[in-house]
């Protein structure tokens, strides 16, 4: 065996400074950079592929070297990568908090071989790195292998010399990894196993049922040596490779000689951080689960939030707020009702900014981020969860076993429990969920708010097209031209089309019309077939061939149609000029939108949506709290900067991985072809898009910003306008100032000043109204108490009064209720279409007598019908008129009468 060439000498697994974490990334890189090792700083948890939600695994930044590694940069690597598995095949997100070694976000070490070095080295650094480095007991290793695998078997006894008797064979579903997809790269692995029981008790192995938290899996090393092709069949790749993952958190939680990795040099001021917010000892005890949960969560969201990545309810997204609400609906039971994780991203920072100074970068902008989140959810988890415990109870009561989807689903819609965390919640209580049934609800949601397409239209039936020639596809000519001459290949007549003439679906081989997609409408214009000139009024996909929705001249019949279009009809195509280049305009103005609001407001901000049309556009954006003026103003300022700069607008066709290579933003789920479109504008944006555009941003004309608002959770928009659309705004904003002004008596220049005088003037008026009902009530409650009645040695005082609204009816209640003594009085509207009558009780009476305000509204809710609630001291309830409220008056009276007894 070579000697160890790191010079690091061992010590007491106990010392935590020799086995501090960043001890250990310091040993581990050290080592293999005296192994030749190319070392690779990590990867963005945000991957180049749009279509993966997170950076999962080391190897991710490497896969493509594996299948062409004459292409890798270097031969030999090695990476501390950050990884985040919380969504898809490889989360194990109910097992985080519970076990010794399962988090969302982690640390993988990692050495990786291009077609350079294979099994043996890579069996004999690890051992080494364990053994002879770090100091781990021999005795307590343990070693998987793939079944088939007896060369990696062969290794360990024979030229490491590990007992045969602690090397497991396993089958493919532990041993075995990749393909990432259908095909690809692939091979066996083996593990290396620390077992954590103590006294030399070699009963069990790895992979025995119920010794996953005994045997800990602490390194992985894989041997990419196949391509699985197409076929099914496993290629010897020419040049085998090595991908090795070793678990930063479990490395340390062994070395540490710690309970768990909850409680290792780094994870533990997190954890403690979280447990600040429990009232004592013993409930942190109970709660050691949900802390432990909290704590893996805050680091996750700490990082996936300081590379923009913003919660939402959709993509990477939706699986950063199912981790903060899983956080806060863990802690809940325990009496955590307030936002609490923003200080412990600052122990995340603390304990990890060394190493990733870009979280200590964006500290504040993440901390504000979760404590809104959290503030957003903590408003309807305490409904929520009694919502959930009644699901439950209904479930238990019917015998069921499941909940009913619909359920779920509401739960999802109203209170924001992502399925999954309702999912586990039921879990808790033996109780699965109806998955079929919340995805039926979440599509006919979906549905209800889809737009409409050509034949989805009310009232509209669908005729067959009828098929003139053979064109699988439209080819579109539009992005440089706005007329041409095609062929009709298909058509079909609709059979609604209103008052102004039949309506034809038309498909020809070419077209210069773009089809909406992209957020962009589609165009409108004329057709010309013969002596016929055809109104198109939208222009949709139907698969791959574009459809041009025509309005026919005339009063023709289906037949008459039917015999005027035929395979021999060529159609000449004229796009509206005018409203195409509007359309041109809002849609480079949305690109530049875009890159504005990442300079303005930071780089989590990423595009949820976009309309462009003729007239208008509109760009939803992730961003977590609403823009302030001057935010906006400073939007406006940058965009309209870039229009004046006349920067040249290119548009290029390339290969996808380039594009994103080159800085091009590409949106996540979308799925892009191997050659894409990139439209750039100078250094100022540059992203992957299909639409049209103009050649300049000077002929933007002008941009303003319309409106910017919520549209969900996480989600704002804006809508703009450009050239004469922006142009007519601003004239109708300055003839309205100037109609203001007229009204108002004053120069344009001193509206606002007037306007802010008349508010001041108004607010003063309304205080002082308020002030003299105050008076009017004390004097009137004074009265009122003087003529009381008395009932059981309680006043009672019955009185309707002039209040305009519930809160001056509420002012005269508490007035009378401190002038009562031991007493209840009825006060009611006495001008109202739906009158409102106050039940309120003293002090002294909820004291004395235990009668109290809400019970006598629950009575009257009983018996007379009428609905109301309240608090002790004050209820409402609600009579249809006036002339109930002296039923109402004897029935207090008598439910006193009873009481006082």
């Amino acid at each position: 065996m070579p000697a160890s060439q790191s010079k690091i000498s061992k010590m007491p697994v106990t010392d935590l400074e020799r086995f501090a974490v960043d001890q250990l990334v310091k040993d581990f890189l050290e080592f293999f950079w005296s192994k030749q090792h190319q070392i690779v700083p990590s990867a963005p948890l945000l991957p180049e592929d749009p279509t993966l939600l997170f950076t999962a695994a080391g190897m991710v930044p490497f896969k493509s070297f594996y299948s062409a590694p004459d292409k890798a940069p270097y031969s030999r690597a090695a990476s501390v990568q950050k990884c985040l598995r919380a969504g898809g095949k490889q989360s194990d997100l109910e097992n985080v908090g519970r076990t010794l070694r399962h988090h969302t976000f982690f640390e993988m070490l990692g050495n990786f071989s291009f077609g350079d070095y294979f099994k043996k080295e890579a069996i004999e650094w690890g051992w080494e790195l364990s053994v002879d480095v770090w100091g781990l007991d021999k005795d307590r290793l343990w070693i998987s292998v793939f079944d088939d695998d007896d060369e990696a078997f062969e290794l360990w006894e024979k030229h490491i010399g590990f007992p045969r008797e602690r090397i497991v064979r396993m089958g493919k579903a532990e041993n075995f990894w990749g393909p990432v997809g259908d095909t690809g790269v692939c091979g066996p692995s083996s593990e290396m196993y620390y077992d954590t029981q103590r006294g030399g008790d070699n009963g069990g192995k790895p992979g025995d049922p119920g010794t996953d938290d005994r045997f800990i899996e602490y390194w992985n090393l894989v041997f990419p040596q196949f391509f699985y092709t197409d076929a099914g069949v496993y290629d010897p790749l020419p040049r085998p490779g090595i991908d090795t993952g070793l678990g930063l958190e479990r490395l340390a939680f062994i070395l540490q000689d710690a309970p768990d990795n909850y409680h290792t040099d780094e994870f533990l001021p997190i954890r403690q951080c979280v447990e600040r917010v429990l009232p004592d000892d013993e409930t942190r005890e109970k709660a050691a689960f949900a802390v432990n949960v909290a704590a893996d969560h805050v680091r996750a969201l700490t990082f996936a939030l300081t590379e923009g990545i913003m919660p939402s309810n959709e993509g990477r997204g939706y699986v950063l707020r199912r981790l903060l609400r899983r956080a806060l609906t863990k802690m809940q039971p325990f009496g955590v009702t307030e936002p609490f994780l923003a200080p412990a991203v600052d122990a995340v920072i603390e304990k990890m900014g060394g190493r990733y100074p870009e979280i200590r970068e964006r500290g504040d902008l993440v901390k504000k981020v979760i404590t809104a989140e959290e503030e957003r959810f903590l408003s309807t988890l305490e409904q929520g969860m009694a919502k959930l415990e009644a699901i439950l109870d209904k479930a238990s009561a019917g015998k069921r076993s499941r909940v009913d989807g619909k359920d779920a689903f509401l739960l999802y819609d109203t209170y924001g429990f992502p399925l999954e965390l309702t999912e586990e919640l039921a879990e808790d209580r033996g109780v699965t969920v109806e998955r079929d049934g919340f995805e039926a609800a979440m599509a006919e949601q979906k549905n209800r708010g889809r737009q409409s397409s050509f034949h989805e239209a009310s009232g509209e039936s669908v005729a067959e097209y009828v098929e003139l020639g053979v064109a699988d596809a439209t080819e579109f000519d539009g992005y440089d031209q706005l007329t041409c001459t095609a062929q009709l290949v298909a058509y079909c007549i609709v059979e609604s089309g209103g008052d102004d003439g039949r309506v034809v679906d038309l498909v020809t081989d070419r077209t210069v019309f773009y089809a909406e997609s992209g957020g962009q409408v589609g165009d409108t214009g004329i057709a010309l077939i013969g002596d016929k000139r055809l109104e198109i009024t939208d222009t949709q996909y139907n698969g791959s061939r574009i459809v041009h929705r025509a309005v026919w001249p005339g009063e023709e019949s289906d037949k008459e149609i039917n015999g005027f279009l035929s395979k021999h009809s060529r159609v000449e195509l004229a796009v509206d000029e005018d409203k195409r280049l509007a359309t041109m305009r809002n849609h480079t103005a949305t690109h530049l939108l875009h890159s504005a609001l990442r300079r303005a407001l930071g780089d989590h901000v990423a595009q949820a949506g976009s309309l462009v049309a003729p007239g208008r556009l509109r760009f939803d954006f992730h961003h977590f709290q609403s823009m302030r003026e001057e935010e906006v103003i400073e939007v406006e300022r940058i965009v309209n900067d870039a229009v004046m700069a006349d920067y040249n607008v290119t548009q290029k066709i390339m290969p996808y991985g380039n594009a994103v290579a080159a800085g091009a933003m590409a949106l996540f789920g979308e799925k892009y072809a191997e050659s894409v479109r990139v439209v750039s504008v100078a250094d100022v944006s540059m992203e992957l898009c299909g639409g049209t555009h103009l050649r300049r941003t000077g002929e933007i004309g002008a941009f303003i910003v319309k409106q910017e608002s919520a549209i969900g959770a996480g989600i704002r928009r804006i809508e703009a306008l450009t050239g004469r659309s922006a142009i007519a705004y601003a004239r109708d904003a300055i003839g309205e100032r100037r109609s203001v002004a007229e009204l108002l008596r004053v120069g344009t220049e001193d509206v606002e000043q007037r306007v802010r005088t008349l508010i001041g003037e108004a607010d003063a008026l309304q205080r002082q109204l308020k002030k003299d009902a105050s008076k009017r009530a004390k004097n009137e409650a004074a009265d009122a108490v003087a003529q009381a009645e008395e009932v059981g040695g309680v006043k009672i005082v019955s009185i309707l009064v002039d209040a305009p609204d519930v809160g001056a009816l509420r002012s005269y209640g508490d007035e009378l209720r401190n002038k009562l003594g031991l007493g209840m009085g009825i006060v009611g509207q006495n001008k109202s279409d739906k009158p409102v009558v106050l039940i309120v009780a003293s002090d002294k009476l909820i004291a004395d007598k235990s009668i109290t305000a809400v019970d006598i509204t629950k009575r009257i809710a009983k018996e007379l019908g009428f609905r109301g609630g309240g608090k002790p001291h004050m209820a409402q309830v609600g009579i249809p008129d006036l002339n109930a409220f002296e039923s109402l008056r004897k029935f207090v009276l008598s439910e006193l009468d009873k009481r006082t007894r």
